[in-house]
């Protein structure tokens, strides 16, 4: 695992970051709109997890094209792994612009999101890679109305990969998916969707006002089959089942509720099908049957869900936050949380 400088840093960026700058000025076509110096989130400890963030504006199509600094090593070799530097990646996002003097033509929200899931890495220790997805439990941009509340990770079309001074590093560009797109990365997997919208926009620009590309019947057919198989698994990074003095408590994010509740009608058409929600430690599984119960056992929870019945289940699970129940299922409760 990497390791942070304890020390205040120096003034220069270092070799290091200078590798990243030829490179993405190479390809963006000149020096950085702005370079900014992002501040550590609340509760993060030590040294911000980012020396800074660069701001290309490029155009046809109008967006900016943002860069992460501080995530491999800028100013010396400090890890033991002489083949990458650092956690051997660079972050990298791509914004449409809007016209000037408006919310949409000032990035700086991307920059604190960035920030934030670079401070996950360094807090949490685990790296990303290309193909990772992440649920953001709420608007990309918070305060949006947007539809985009998770991401995909891919190579940077333009940037790809490169070996600087201390190893190699790639540039992994965020891009921002729906909650139904998340759950077709989570069962299916991430090709096909990046595949799908790298078609529409080769370059993987982040627009706050895109809708789902499920909501075209030819897609939504394309991404959902699997060599023929429907989707009958989500996974929840957030999910908990616990025994309270008033009943069970389901607890998942709002992303997550989200595709669940598009996922579940799809999935519980026909007599017998099941769908699951897996998480770290437990899982739930929804079962059509003739009448409603549910079961709690060791790390999962069964629930028999009537034909009738799946239309008001599904209507939980729209993507915001708070409690509800349905009362074929007494003492059951659900928790969405952001």
């Amino acid at each position: 695992m990497p390791v942070r400088r304890a020390a205040a840093e120096p003034a220069s960026d270092g070799p290091g970051a200078a590798a990243i700058d030829r490179r993405v000025d190479r390809i963006d076509g000149g020096p950085e709109l702005h370079r900014y110096r992002p501040r550590a989130p609340h509760r993060f400890r030590g040294n911000g997890p980012l020396r800074a963030v660069t701001s290309h504006r490029l155009a046809d199509p109008d967006h900016f094209h943002l860069v992460t600094y501080g995530l491999t090593e800028l100013t010396e070799k400090q890890s033991d792994d002489l083949g990458r530097s650092g956690w051997g990646f660079e972050l990298s996002l791509r914004v449409a612009a809007g016209p000037p003097t408006t919310p949409d033509d000032d990035p700086s929200w991307a920059v604190d999101l960035l920030t934030n899931l670079a401070a996950y890495v360094w807090t949490s220790g685990h790296g990303f890679a290309a193909g990772d997805h992440v649920d953001l439990r709420g608007p990309i941009r918070i305060g949006a109305e947007t539809d985009l509340t998770a991401a995909v990770l891919v190579v940077d079309p333009a940037l790809g990969r490169m070996r600087g001074p201390f190893g190699r590093l790639s540039f992994l560009q965020l891009v921002a998916l729906t909650a139904d797109e998340l759950e077709v990365c989570r069962t299916v997997g991430t090709d096909a969707l990046t595949g799908v919208l790298a078609e529409r926009d080769p370059l993987l620009i982040t627009r706050l006002d895109r809708g789902s590309v499920l909501a075209d019947p030819a897609v939504a057919a394309r991404l959902r089959l699997k060599e023929g198989s429907p989707l009958t698994e989500l996974g929840v990074a957030t999910l908990s089942v616990r025994r309270g003095p008033t009943g069970t408590v389901v607890q998942l994010g709002a992303g997550a509720s989200a595709a669940l509740g598009s996922a579940l009608p799809r999935a519980l058409s026909n007599p017998g099908a099941t769908f699951a929600l897996v998480g770290d430690d437990t899982s739930v599984v929804f079962s059509v049957a003739d009448q409603a119960r549910w079961q709690l056992g060791p790390g999962r929870l069964v629930l028999d869900v009537p034909p009738g019945e799946v239309e008001g289940l599904a209507g939980l699970f729209d993507g915001r936050t708070g409690w509800g129940h349905r009362p074929a299922w007494r003492g059951l409760r659900w928790h969405v949380v952001p």
